[in-house]
């Protein structure tokens, strides 16, 4: 069993609806505020971005990435939550956004499914949705917490189906002309058995590591684990954001780096704000995306 700053994470056990209740009952809540907002008269200037996705680009450096690679580019998809209310042409057109960036590697952080009663359904759809995307170095995957509220055998048996590989704890290195680049998928830090220690057992120690980890609030631990570049959602951004105001929504473990590019340690991590969301499919100045990241050698020492 794995302690993240004393919150333990584990499967739901058969018997524990008690707590999946009251878990609800606050999404709930949380719902009812954004539906009001969005629907207030004194709302004026309010925009529902929900069906509105765009791709953030950004550039990271690092002084001692190796040469071979320079110019990387890594897409990332998250939070897809296909269910009822999501609109599959939404996760086709990120799959679309996504391919259009040509990237060499295609990382998806997990949550293809939101919690109802028919995962099977829902996980082929989100499936189905991103079956065309193909990159060079590959399409990889990690779960996340509704994938286990929902079922996660369901959600990883129908990525298998269209050739998308998930990466539970576990890892794979890619050799890149003279260099290694890892990419290691972490098992959900709420509601599965994460395991870093596991994730980068036996790969290269000179490697370039990228994590993928749906919930972004474990970067405190993954950059002491020799990760260079972790990449999560699981906040959605908070999927309102009102200046001044805090966000309508942001999930346990998805609080201290809600969305968008931080530093931890000598880590970078990016915490990509999601495809869909929670219902009711409410955006306001926090749009889906699409992330595309280019890694580069840091100029001052490139010549090295």
């Amino acid at each position: 069993m794995t302690t993240w700053n004393n919150i333990t994470s584990r499967a739901p056990r058969d018997g524990e609806t008690g707590d999946l209740t009251r878990r609800l009952r606050r999404g709930t809540g949380h719902a009812v505020a954004m539906a009001r907002y969005a629907l207030a008269p004194q709302a004026h200037g309010f925009r529902n971005e929900f069906a509105q996705p765009m791709v953030e680009r950004l550039t990271l450096r690092w002084p001692d990435l190796p040469a071979d690679l320079h110019g990387l580019r890594i897409a990332q998809i998250s939070d897809m939550h296909a269910a009822p209310w999501m609109p599959v042409s939404l996760l086709r057109r990120g799959a679309a956004l996504a391919l259009a960036e040509k990237p060499d590697l295609i990382a998806l952080t997990g949550d293809f499914i939101t919690l109802h009663s028919y995962p099977e359904r829902f996980a082929g759809r989100a499936a189905d949705a991103l079956a065309r995307l193909r990159a060079p170095l590959g399409v990889y995957a990690s779960l996340g917490n509704h994938d286990y509220w929902g079922s996660a055998p369901a959600v990883t048996r129908a990525l298998a189906r269209v050739g998308i590989p998930t990466l539970v704890n576990a890892a794979t290195t890619l050799r890149i002309g003279a260099a290694d680049l890892v990419v290691a998928g972490l098992d959900s830090a709420r509601e599965g058995q994460p395991d870093l220690r596991a994730a980068l057992d036996g790969t290269p120690r000179q490697a370039f590591r990228v994590l993928l980890a749906h919930e972004p609030d474990v970067a405190d631990r993954a950059a002491g684990f020799g990760v260079h570049l972790q990449l999560s959602g699981h906040s959605h951004g908070g999927q309102i954001e009102i200046p001044g105001v805090k966000p309508f929504w942001l999930p346990r473990l998805g609080k201290k780096y809600p969305r968008g590019l931080y530093r931890v340690l000598n880590m970078w991590l990016y915490t990509n704000r999601g495809l869909g969301g929670s219902f009711p499919p409410v955006r306001h100045n926090c749009p889906p995306e699409v992330t595309l990241i280019t890694l580069e050698r840091d100029a001052c020492d490139a010549s090295s």
